[in-house]
């Protein structure tokens, strides 16, 4: 009976030991890190598309910010990252990005933004600030030494501010409209460790929402992203990354019945530069 229990807690130690020693193998594959900091440079070309319908039905004028209002489509924006892998198939990450650009331009034509109408051969000064903050879990349907497929599921806060003011001499007009659209999104992402040392990943994303807030406010939208990168582990717990990213979202929301719209696009290079450990 005595050497039944000593066989059975020695099997029981050694099980113990096999199981930590399995835990600390997957820690140690190069796309097994527990957690990730990371520090972004995005390059994006900017498409801005905006509609704001007037309080009495008035349709509101398509306005282009980028051709129209003199806004840059090209900029340079910081981007932040943290991940955090809490079980060998289960990933938290978390990213935000901030875009804030004004720009001025002589109206080509008579411009409805809301109850204003900015006419033609007005000075404008227009703004369009952006704060992008996302929320993903992942699971992984295949997860070992040299690969990773996941599925992704999250949410996107996108929270924008846009206006125009204009002067007309006889006094200041100006208009500002605000949106906060939480669009969920799903998508797919692989990753491969081509060595220890380099690892390519690749992303896609999508989602089509239609939500019914109350009897006078409507909120749809969709989200499209894509991403691919290839990252080098440099130095110990230190990564250097070059991707390419694109996003693509429209929102559309209504007060009082009346359907305002926003739309927006940038893709570009990112530069990364990522802590693991």
């Amino acid at each position: 009976m005595k050497a039944a229990m000593v066989v059975t807690i020695v099997i029981l130690l050694f099980s113990n030991a096999a199981i930590a020693q399995s835990e600390e193998e997957w820690r140690s594959w190069p796309l097994a890190d527990h957690f990730t900091i990371t520090v972004a440079a995005f390059f994006p070309n900017l498409d801005t598309r905006v509609r704001v319908n007037a309080s009495d039905g008035s349709t509101g004028t398509t306005i282009d910010f980028e051709q129209t209002l003199g806004l840059s489509d090209t900029e340079t924006l910081p981007g932040f990252g943290f991940g955090w892998r809490y079980a060998k198939k289960h990933l938290l990450q978390l990213e935000t990005f901030k875009l804030d650009r004004s720009g001025s331009a002589i109206a080509v034509t008579d411009i409805r933004f809301g109850d204003e109408v900015f006419t033609v051969n007005l000075p404008i000064s227009s703004f369009f600030d952006m704060d992008v903050t996302s929320l993903n879990y992942s699971y992984s349907l295949i997860f070992d030494v040299k690969k990773e497929l996941a599925f992704d599921i999250g949410l996107s806060v996108q929270d924008i501010t846009f206006g125009l003011v204009g002067n007309q001499g006889m006094g200041i007009i100006q208009s500002k409209s605000e949106l906060t659209a939480p669009l969920p999104t799903f998508g797919i992402r692989g990753g491969y460790a081509f060595t220890d040392k380099w690892i390519g990943k690749i992303g896609i994303g999508y989602f089509s929402l239609d939500l019914s807030i109350s009897d006078e406010e409507q909120l749809s939208g969709e989200v499209l992203n894509w991403n691919a990168s290839i990252q080098h582990n440099t130095f110990e717990h230190v990564y250097f990354g070059l991707g390419y990213s694109y996003f693509d979202v429209r929102a559309d929301w209504s007060e009082n019945g009346l359907v305002n719209s926003v739309g927006y696009k940038y893709h570009g290079p990112m530069l990364s530069v990522i802590a693991a450990f």
